[in-house]
């Protein structure tokens, strides 16, 4: 059988839920490399057909894998709907039976749902019936442990504010860490697109009970916490059997961890009264990490072929894009030289300090090359892209710096500098484009024109 046939067939058994996304993916890349037959003739006119057969197919290829996430998508935010309905009414029928004969079950009743959901494998479903069970089983077991535990903690123990719950109040927040934890396993085990989507909600819980103590290991606790996250963002790095969809849950934890990492250093600085030394450490170790894997680890990917690096990219978003700023202002009160007087203005070295802490971690990130920022941008690779993240930062400083050091007269740089910018180009541009980007018929490659 003719490979691309064989592979239209498979498709079509993918779409169907017989055979998951990685066994088609790896059987495909397989078929593709065994190929020995010449490849398939490119026509060129000057119509406007100029598409390949082998063009055809990977368009309809990508169409087919649209169409099957999109549905998959689909048949998960159904689930998550139903899901919610019965969340909601076991509250509501616990609230009956409460008000009726003055018997609390709301613990038992979400312990036996969650116990219900996560003990169901003997219920053999294929398909899209799979996808569609499998997103509400992980619903309805994340979200009733959650609700089991919190009543418990919440209701039954009903701390005072003035004690703690064991040490570092462990024993409050510690429950619903691994709730959470359970919670992003059991979602990977039932390869749940909308709760990969949804389940870093649940790692708030145990956050916001790590500050509900009062014997001042609130940095401590969170730190666990994130210790927690790092351990399941590294663990999505390195495991080769994960698939590309739990790609998006390892995404949001980043995020999550971003928004943990804000939180600790005000309780640092409030722990041993320096503002300077865990935004520093945060920045090394950003470096450190980066360094490290450019120098011995090679990329990895998943088995559809994502670079699993782009699991970073909301923690580089949310936390790492201001680090260097904050740490730059840290920095400048800590040596008692926050400003600096020229000609009669005053720059506040603060945003000095940040924008060539961005410059340095982007200059990492292109491999400390510094042609590499304008000739290798990248939108497809994550390490390139960070970098330019890092040098669009430190021009958003730099335009924030020359505003607030100019005052009124910034204008006055910035016009003459914009339209500096836009001549120079269009000069360039100008002269690069001798040859049409049609001609002869075929079609030219603008990327790699000079």
């Amino acid at each position: 059988m003719d490979v691309d046939a064989f592979l239209s067939r498979l498709d079509s058994h993918r779409q169907a839920g017989r055979v998951d996304d990685a066994s088609f993916s790896r059987v495909a890349e397989h078929e593709r490399s065994q190929k020995t037959s010449a490849p398939s003739p490119i026509t060129i006119s000057t119509g406007d057909s100029h598409v390949s057969s082998g063009a055809e197919s990977k368009a309809v290829e990508a169409d087919s894998q649209l169409a099957a996430n999109s549905l998959r998508f689909s048949l998960g935010v159904a689930a998550a709907i139903g899901a919610t309905l019965i969340l909601v009414g076991i509250g509501l029928l616990a609230s009956l039976i409460d008000d009726a004969i003055d018997l609390d079950l709301v613990i038992p009743l979400f312990a036996l749902l969650a116990g219900l959901a996560y003990f169901a494998p003997k219920l053999k479903v294929e398909g899209r019936a799979e996808v569609f069970v499998g997103e509400a089983r992980s619903i309805l077991f994340g979200v009733a442990s959650m609700v089991a535990v919190m009543w418990y903690i919440t209701v039954v123990v009903d701390k005072s504010w003035s004690e703690d719950f064991g040490p570092l109040n462990m024993y409050e927040w510690g429950p619903t860490l691994a709730v959470a934890f359970a919670a992003v396993s059991f979602a990977r085990k039932m390869n749940a697109w909308v709760s990969y989507c949804l389940s870093w909600i649940l790692w708030f819980y145990p956050f916001v009970l790590a500050f509900d103590q009062n014997g001042g290991g609130e940095f401590f606790s969170v730190m666990i916490v994130m210790a927690v996250l790092s351990y399941e963002m590294v663990t999505e790095y390195l495991d080769e059997q994960r698939v590309a969809g739990s790609g998006i849950q390892a995404t949001f934890l980043g995020m999550m961890w971003g928004i943990m990492a804000w939180f600790t250093l005000e309780e640092f600085d409030d722990l041993i009264g320096n503002d300077v030394v865990l935004p520093l450490a945060y920045i090394v170790g950003w470096m450190a990490v980066v360094e490290w894997h450019n120098r011995t680890q090679t990329s990895r990917r998943y088995p559809s072929g994502q670079n699993k690096g782009w699991i970073t990219t909301l923690l580089l978003l949310v936390f790492y894009t201001g680090i260097p700023l904050w740490f730059g202002f840290a920095f400048a009160d800590f040596i008692g030289w926050e400003e600096l007087n020229i000609a009669g203005f005053d720059v506040y070295l603060g945003f000095v300090f940040g924008l060539l802490v961005h410059a340095i971690m982007g200059l990492q990130l292109f491999g400390w090359q510094a042609q590499n920022v304008v000739v290798k941008p990248s939108l497809s690779e994550p390490g390139p892209f960070a970098g330019s993240v890092f040098f669009l930062m430190a021009f958003v400083w730099f335009i924030f710096g020359a505003v607030d050091f100019l005052e009124d007269l910034a204008g006055y740089l910035f016009l003459p500098l914009g339209l500096l910018v836009l001549l120079i180009g269009t000069k360039r541009l100008i002269g690069s484009s001798d040859s049409s980007p049609e001609k002869d018929g075929q079609l030219v490659d603008l990327s790699k024109e000079s």
